[in-house]
């Protein structure tokens, strides 16, 4: 018996069928694979398929990867801090990617590394061969993602643009004039922003969006930065001035959600006293119990994109430097 049968007895292989058949184990390999490099009748063709189908026959994966010279694997990392589930965003944009890559016959890696693992043995590991491709979060001062912008691995940065390679991105510069014009049509003429820093490409071109819509307006802005995600003091800061705000931007979601629920704690009435707006459409009302109104940002279709250009890349294929998908106003009942 084979080596590979002796040490599987229950798998079927190309060489058992072919026994069955009384053919060449390379004639049953090459119809199993669809080579076209090989004449076989269509007779054959049906035979060698119908007993493979009978024996419940299953390509090895990894044999089949070694002859295409490819793994089906992509990769995801985020270089902004190890991934967790509970980060909506990540939910998201994981989600996303792992039903795309299941519908094209692939399967997702997550790439996350301890804090103290160096950048070389980061780098090692993403090009050790284990992927295809690798979709990337990551910042333009990260020197790790400045070496794969220059590396043999195809590579596609979501959610943030990055110097030297592709990126698709939601439309932060056009979103965060969404929410300004949005809250200026309802009479708001003190309109701030809050934010948790510059380092995120993605804020900063929403920061300069706001800047733009309120120059575009006449309105004077109010940049308000805060700790990640900790909106309690720019409440504080909002009621403390001379002339109070009447609205916010929140650059996202959960920025917004933190914000409501200071809002609660010292009586402030939303929208009445104070309107908020959230930014990216992650947050469901099943299980927040708010309704925030939104600038709605189409992660699966960033994703969807996202992947369509790597696997363009994996393909020795020219992509575009850079993809922007369209966002919308989402109403609710906070602005």
């Amino acid at each position: 018996m084979h080596d590979d049968e002796t040490a599987h007895p229950d798998r079927v292989t190309s060489r058992g069928i072919a026994r069955k058949l009384r053919l060449s184990q390379s004639t049953v390999s090459r119809v199993l694979s669809g080579s076209k490099d090989y004449q076989y009748s269509e007779e054959t063709r049906k035979r060698i398929q119908a007993k493979a189908e009978q024996m419940g026959y299953r390509p090895h994966a990894v044999a089949q990867s070694l002859r295409q010279g490819r793994t089906r694997v992509i990769g995801f990392c985020s270089r902004h801090g190890r991934l967790d589930a509970r980060n909506v965003f990540l939910a998201e944009i994981i989600g996303s990617l792992q039903r795309d890559c299941s519908d094209h016959g692939e399967f997702l890696m997550l790439q996350s590394f301890a804090a103290e693992t160096s950048d070389d043995v980061e780098y090692g590991e993403l090009l050790s061969g284990r992927i295809d491709g690798l979709i990337l979060h990551g910042n333009d001062d990260d020197p790790l993602v400045r070496r794969l912008s220059g590396s043999s691995l195809p590579v596609v940065a979501v959610a943030g643009r990055v110097t030297g390679m592709p990126a698709v991105l939601c439309d932060d510069f056009g979103g965060m004039g969404l929410a300004v014009r949005h809250l200026a049509e309802r009479g708001h003429p003190r309109i701030g922003f809050t934010h948790g820093g510059r380092r995120l490409a993605s804020v900063r071109d929403r920061i300069e969006g706001y800047l733009a819509a309120m120059a575009d307006l006449g309105l004077e802005p109010h940049l308000i930065e805060v700790e990640y995600e900790e909106a309690t003091p720019a409440l504080a800061a909002i009621r403390s001035a001379t002339c109070p705000l009447t609205a916010v931007c929140c650059w996202n979601d959960v920025t917004a959600l933190v914000l409501l629920e200071a809002c609660v704690t010292a009586n402030v009435l939303v929208p009445a006293d104070l309107a908020v707006m959230g930014f990216d459409g992650l947050l469901d009302t099943r299980l927040v119990g708010q309704h925030l109104t939104t600038i709605s940002a189409h992660w699966p279709e960033v994703t969807h994109r996202a992947l369509d250009l790597l696997r363009m890349r994996m393909g020795g294929y020219e992509t575009p430097d850079e993809t922007i998908i369209d966002v919308s106003v989402h109403v609710g009942l906070t602005a």
